[in-house]
């Protein structure tokens, strides 16, 4: 399996419980997703990204049940929003949006075929769910988080950036 020879290759990256961990000392609340898969584990998590957790010894258990697991990040609960850039679906209009939010100094996660930009937040409402095509915002749900691997069988891997807080001028474009 393409996922199994990636995560042998790469010993240079944390381990799936060092970053969870990471996470939740963060209290970034983590879930538990399945291996090269967006898709939470639900007999783990029976509520999805709702049941996320900072709690150390319920993501060693996880870890115990599921080895190989990815882990995602409940957005909102971490008092984060991600803006998720999928190449494959993108017009020129949204590139150019793309690019513009790429440059700012934060947390940018290279993903299986695109990119996450994380900023910090307080609690939000009227978000919305697309800022343009190919161009997502994640704030009610989850992401999938490094060190995890894509389906296609690429590493989640961030910038070694903090997010920043969100820009009054980025809230304005994710807000209704």
């Amino acid at each position: 399996m393409i996922c199994a020879v990636k995560l042998m290759l790469n010993t240079l990256v944390k381990s799936t419980e060092e970053q969870a961990f990471e996470y939740c000392a963060k209290n970034w609340f983590v879930l538990p997703i399945k291996p090269c898969s967006k898709e939470p584990i639900t007999y783990l998590v029976r509520n999805g990204f709702k049941s996320a957790t900072t709690d150390f010894r319920v993501v060693e258990s996880w870890l115990k049940a599921e080895p190989e697991m990815n882990f995602g990040i409940s957005c909102e609960m971490s008092g984060l929003i991600v803006i998720d850039i999928d190449y494959r679906n993108m017009t020129r209009d949204s590139w150019e949006l793309g690019k513009m939010l790429s440059v700012i100094d934060t947390m940018i996660v290279e993903t299986g075929d695109g990119m996450h930009i994380y900023f910090t937040t307080e609690v939000l409402s009227g978000v919305k769910a697309k800022l343009a095509l190919g161009i997502d915002i994640k704030y009610k749900g989850y992401v999938v988080a490094p060190p995890s691997v894509h389906s296609n069988g690429k590493r989640y891997e961030a910038n070694g950036l903090e997010p920043v807080a969100l820009p009054d001028y980025v809230r304005e474009w994710v807000t209704k």
